[in-house]
């Protein structure tokens, strides 16, 4: 029921275009994987590609392909968050997660956008659950087996993922029957060697481990600032932002219910019964408690959170800690208003938040909104570039990897176009003298610079929010003309006035 339910109000929302850089280069991946192009990104997440693939063979298009990945896995999510709550705390719990998992904005967003969140959330509850109904039956041999081949899953389709669940399995490993240690050892060894089942392809696909290893070391340096070990305590502190920002996004009102069930906890108000209630749940909010904390600590202190999917892999358990705080309302009217209002707020915060209120989640929060204008955006700006300008006349450069609305989703949707990032890409490793990236018949490819012999005209495109002076190191931008329809994003150039063809302003 509440998969059909998810799936009703799920499907209405799917994105129509690659939505980020990383959605494009995933649908890019599905016909050519390859990490050394960046099809996709390291660290690789190639089972995502791969179930994707699979969809593909039904639905032909590897953009929708994904996206309907996504639908289905965030639909599947509200059951598992249903079974999850009432294998934990009871089938009340089980029902009011159910409600504010398929309500949440987070998890309602990222089920419409081809991008890896969701599914990694759909595959880390499904994982807490089965190691819960484990632990209930004292750990078999063959729960260690099914445990370690889940977690080599969930580390082929986001790796990052794995490392932060160790102490949730160790914890898990620690309340089964004896002997413990051996089955958590032979968990490691069924995921690790399974894990080589997709890596060792992944690898030889991307051009060997040396190759591969390199490209990881790029992508930790570029990233490093943004991590504590690399950008020290200012980077903490944002992280720490950030993943609170994201997480009352994905709670809304729930995260009040939480602060309040909490407060009611440390106040001491009604010990007796608060008592009784950890005697009947406690080992359950201990298990969700360390998946959340663990998890939310990796990519605060050890990685990074930059955006708002990020959260996904533990924001259920937040959810599921907020339905057990109803539940726990003695009053059955009290119970149907908090949670009809936490919804209604829910629903109204993705189909109907205000623009002139983004500020309140720094621009970033998910709503239906956001999907619709950027697949707006992007159909207007194919529309005008199909219309007005030959393939064989002109060829289009950007400045930057703009992520919401950059070259990879022009590969995508507009591969006869010849194509230019002008920015030098820091973490793919490039031919000697050829370091520019190109796309040329909808491949992408290492170039010297721009080849202009045979084109008339430079397409420039500014994104939204962008400005057009960030071509300013490579044209000369009071030349180029802008198109008055097309919303300050298309700019028109002669060849003659691009003046750093070839040259990197900006060497790493």
């Amino acid at each position: 029921m509440f998969l059909l339910a998810a799936l009703a109000v799920r499907v209405p929302f799917r994105s129509e275009y690659a939505y980020h850089w990383d959605s494009a280069e995933f649908a890019l991946a599905i016909r050519e994987y390859n990490v050394a192009l960046s099809q996709p990104h390291a660290p690789g997440y190639f089972l995502y590609v791969m179930a994707g693939r699979l969809m593909n063979l039904f639905i032909g298009d590897p953009r929708a392909s994904l996206v309907w990945l996504s639908v289905v896995c965030g639909s599947a999510l509200v059951s598992v968050l249903y079974l999850l709550g009432t294998a934990m705390f009871g089938r009340r719990t089980g029902i009011l997660a159910a409600l504010l998992g398929m309500t949440s904005p987070q998890l309602w967003f990222y089920s419409g956008v081809a991008l890896t969140y969701i599914v990694d959330g759909f595959l880390v509850c499904s994982l807490v659950l089965y190691c819960w109904r484990s632990m209930q039956r004292g750990g078999t041999w063959m729960d260690a087996v099914v445990i370690g081949g889940w977690l080599a899953v969930v580390g082929g389709v986001r790796q990052q993922t794995v490392p932060a669940l160790v102490p949730l399995v160790v914890w898990v490993f620690w309340k089964f029957e004896r002997p413990r240690f051996a089955k958590l050892a032979v968990a490691a060894v069924v995921s690790v060697v399974l894990a080589m089942m997709w890596f060792i392809p992944m690898v030889s696909i991307s051009g060997g481990l040396a190759l591969y290893l390199e490209i990881v070391r790029r992508q930790a340096v570029n990233t490093a600032p943004v991590t504590w070990l690399g950008g020290g305590w200012d980077a903490l502190v944002w992280n720490v932002f950030f993943t609170g920002v994201f997480c009352a996004d994905g709670l809304m009102l729930g995260g009040p219910v939480l602060a309040a069930a909490l407060f009611y906890r440390v106040s001491g108000a009604n010990a007796q019964r608060t008592k009784t209630w950890d005697k009947g749940n406690g080992l359950a909010l201990h298990t969700v408690l360390i998946w959340v904390v663990s998890v939310a600590t990796m990519g605060i202190a050890v990685s990074f959170t930059i955006w708002p999917g990020y959260v996904l892999n533990f924001l259920p358990g937040l959810i599921l800690l907020a339905a057990a705080a109803i539940a726990s309302l003695r009053v059955r009217f009290a119970r149907i208003m908090v949670v009809s209002v936490v919804c209604a707020v829910n629903i109204f915060a993705f189909l109907a938040w205000p623009t002139r209120w983004d500020g309140v989640f720094f621009g970033l929060g998910r709503t239906a909104r956001e999907i619709q204008n950027h697949d707006r955006t992007i159909s207007t700006t194919i529309r005008i570039l199909r219309e007005r300008f030959s393939p064989r006349d002109v060829m289009i450069c950007h400045a930057l990897e703009y992520l919401p609305f950059g070259m990879r989703q022009f590969q995508l949707h507009l591969p006869e176009f010849d194509q230019y990032l002008m920015a030098r890409d820091k973490v793919m490793v490039t031919p000697s003298g050829r370091r520019m990236l190109s796309i040329r018949e909808g491949q992408l490819r290492f170039v010297a610079g721009l080849d202009t012999d045979e084109k008339r005209t430079i397409i420039l495109i500014v994104p939204p929010g962008r400005q057009l002076n960030e071509f300013g190191p490579y044209c000369d931008v009071e030349r180029a003309i802008l198109l008055p329809d097309s919303d300050g994003i298309v700019y028109t150039l002669d060849p003659k006035w691009m003046f750093s063809v070839g040259r990197d302003p900006h060497p790493s």
